[in-house]
């Protein structure tokens, strides 16, 4: 989340990033709130949880929070 450019740019050039996170909405709760089930899951159980919300027979959400890195080491 966040400006994920920005905090790999500084995080590369000075070892830290500063005001690059915004607050994440609850996407679990905001999915119940209009009657779809929701799941936060890992990326141990992410397999697991998507192949449970492809095979219900309606919406299902299936949040991972995890930091994704956006270049690999070179």
């Amino acid at each position: 989340g966040g400006y994920g450019i920005l905090r790999e740019y500084l995080t590369g050039a000075y070892g830290e990033a500063e005001g690059t996170e915004l607050a994440r909405p609850d996407f679990v709760a905001l999915a119940e709130s209009f009657g779809v089930p929701a799941v936060t899951t890992t990326a141990a159980g992410l397999g697991a949880d998507l192949a449970e919300a492809l095979t219900s027979g309606g919406p299902r959400v299936v949040v991972l929070r995890e930091r994704l890195r956006m270049f690999g080491e070179s």
